[in-house]
C-alpha cells in the first residue's frame, strides 16, 4: 500500500509540441500563417492590421478604437443586421481588440464554413459601413465609458502613469483615448482613419483550425483573390524613442480615498530584445507570482495590500515596466519605500537566490503547455510571432530557453534593465492624508495631475 503520509515525487515534465505554423505571402504582400488543430470543428481567424493606438495623430487619441469597434456595425454589401445574420448561418463569433501597435479582427466558426468566414471577415475589415448614426452611437458608448472609469481609482492611475511617463509619444495615451479627443470625431476622421491606416499595408490572417494548414492557406488565398481590398494605405510609421526620465513623482487627487493606487516604473525593452527570456524570469522573482518579492513583502509581511504585482508590457517598441498596488491610504508612503527598495536590491544587493530562480522557472513553464490547448489559444500564438518578427518555432523552444537562464543571466539583465533612479511614481489618492508627505521620498516635489 502506498505511503499517504508522503507526497508523491514530481515526475518529468511532459514533452510538448506546438502545431507548426506554415507560411505563404499573398499578392500585395499579405502574409499567411495557418497551423491545423484537430480537436474540434472548429476554426479561428484572426486578421492582424499593424496600426493600433500608437497610430493615433496628435489630438485624435482614441481614434483607431473607435475605427475598429465599427467593424461589426455592416460593411458596403451589408447591413448591420445582415451582417449578424450571416454570422449566426455560419455559427460565427466577431470580436476586435486594438492593442498599442495593432488592431486584430477576430472571426471563430465552424471549420466546415472556412470560405464563408473568411470572405466576412475580409469584407468587415476592407468595406466597413461607418454609417454617421453608428459613428455617433458607438462614440458616445466610449465617452461614457471613459466617464465611468473616473470613478476608478485604478483606471485612473493606469492612464496619469501612460501621459506622465511616454507624453507626447505614441504611447503616451490609452487606446480608448480621451473624452475631448472623442468629441472632436465623425464620420469622416473615422472613415479617412481607416482608408490611410487600416487599408493595408501590410495585412497578416492568422488561420488555425480544424483543417489541415495546407488546405486553410488554399481557402486564405481563394478568398483573397477576389478582390475586395481597395488602393493600399499609409505603410506604418517607426516609434520614436521614450522621453528621457529622471526620478519623479505624480500626484492625482481622488478625495475622501480610503487607499492609495500606486504605479512605478519606467521604459522598458522591446519584445524582441536578447533579455526577454532573462526578464520574464527576473519578473517572476520579482512581482510577476503571488510568491514573488514585491507581494510577499507588501501583501504577506505588511498587509497592506491584497495584492502587488510587476509587469514587462512587451511591444514592438519600449513598452513600460510597472509596478502596481493598491495600498491602505496610511501605509502609501511606506509602500513606495517598499517597492523601491526591492527594484533596487534585486539589481545586486539582494541577488535572485537558487529557490526563487527555480520557482520563477517553473512558473512560466510547468503550465505553459495549457496556453495552447485551444484553436483560439494557438492562433493568438500565431498573432504575437507575426506582430514581433518572432521565429516560427518560437514557442516551441520557449521551455528550454526559459530553462536555461541561470543567476548570472537575470543578475545581468536587472542590473541593465531596471533603473531606480529613472523611476515615475504615480499615486492617486487622499490628498489631505496623504499629498503632504510624499517630497521626502526621493523624488522630488509631486506634480500634481488631473483625474480626467
Amino acid at each position: 500500500m502506498p505511503d499517504r503520509t508522503r507526497l508523491p515525487a514530481v515526475g518529468a515534465d511532459p514533452t510538448f509540441s506546438l502545431p507548426a505554423f506554415e507560411r505563404t505571402t499573398l499578392s500585395d504582400g499579405v502574409q499567411v500563417l495557418a497551423a491545423g488543430h484537430q480537436r474540434a470543428p472548429v476554426l479561428t481567424l484572426f486578421l492582424l492590421l499593424p496600426a493600433g493606438a500608437a497610430a493615433d495623430p496628435p489630438h485624435q487619441a482614441g481614434l483607431a478604437a473607435l475605427t475598429a469597434d465599427l467593424f461589426d456595425e455592416g460593411s458596403a454589401a451589408l447591413s448591420d443586421v445582415e451582417l449578424h445574420r450571416a454570422l449566426m448561418r455560419i455559427g460565427g463569433r466577431l470580436g476586435t481588440e486594438v492593442w498599442s501597435d495593432a488592431a486584430v479582427v477576430g472571426l471563430t466558426t465552424l471549420s466546415r464554413h472556412a470560405r464563408e468566414g473568411l470572405r466576412l471577415l475580409f469584407e468587415i475589415a476592407a468595406r466597413p459601413r461607418f454609417d454617421p448614426g453608428d459613428v455617433a452611437r458607438v462614440r458616445d458608448l466610449r465617452i461614457n465609458r471613459i466617464r465611468q472609469l473616473r470613478r476608478s481609482a485604478a483606471a485612473v492611475a493606469e492612464r496619469v502613469f501612460a501621459e506622465a511617463l511616454y507624453g507626447s509619444h505614441p504611447y503616451g495615451h490609452l487606446a480608448i483615448g480621451t473624452e475631448t479627443a472623442l468629441r472632436a470625431l465623425g464620420p469622416a476622421e473615422v472613415a479617412d482613419f481607416h482608408r490611410r491606416r487600416y487599408l493595408r499595408p501590410p495585412w497578416t490572417v492568422v488561420a488555425v483550425g480544424d483543417l489541415a494548414s495546407e488546405a486553410l492557406l488554399a481557402e486564405v488565398a481563394r478568398a483573397w483573390d477576389e478582390g475586395v481590398l481597395g488602393d493600399a494605405g499609409t505603410p506604418p510609421d517607426g516609434l520614436p524613442e521614450p522621453p528621457p526620465l529622471t526620478r519623479r513623482m505624480v500626484f492625482s487627487a481622488r478625495e475622501g480615498a480610503v487607499q492609495s493606487e500606486i504605479r512605478l516604473g519606467h521604459p522598458g525593452v522591446p519584445r524582441t530584445s536578447p533579455d526577454f527570456y532573462a526578464l520574464s524570469v527576473l519578473n517572476m522573482v520579482l512581482g510577476g507570482q503571488f510568491v514573488s518579492r514585491i507581494n510577499l513583502n507588501l501583501r504577506e509581511e505588511k498587509g497592506y495590500t491584497y495584492g502587488a504585482r510587476t509587469s514587462f508590457d512587451w511591444r514592438v517598441g519600449r513598452g513600460p515596466f510597472c509596478l502596481q498596488v493598491g495600498v491602505q491610504t496610511a501605509a502609501t508612503l511606506d509602500a513606495l519605500r517598499e517597492a523601491v527598495r526591492e527594484i533596487a536590491e534585486v539589481r545586486g544587493p539582494r541577488p535572485p537566490s537558487p529557490r526563487e530562480l527555480e520557482t520563477a522557472r517553473a512558473a512560466l513553464t510547468r503550465g505553459f503547455p495549457r496556453s495552447f490547448e485551444t484553436a483560439y489559444q494557438v492562433a493568438r500564438a500565431g498573432m504575437r510571432i507575426a506582430l514581433h518578427g518572432l521565429p516560427d518555432d518560437h514557442y516551441a523552444r520557449f521551455v528550454p530557453r526559459i530553462m536555461a537562464v541561470g543567476a548570472d543571466d537575470v543578475l545581468r539583465a536587472a542590473q541593465r534593465h531596471l533603473r531606480p533612479d529613472e523611476l515615475l511614481a504615480v499615486v492617486v489618492g487622499s490628498r489631505p492624508d496623504v499629498l503632504g508627505d510624499l517630497a521626502g521620498l526621493g523624488f522630488g516635489d509631486p506634480v500634481e495631475w488631473p483625474a480626467g
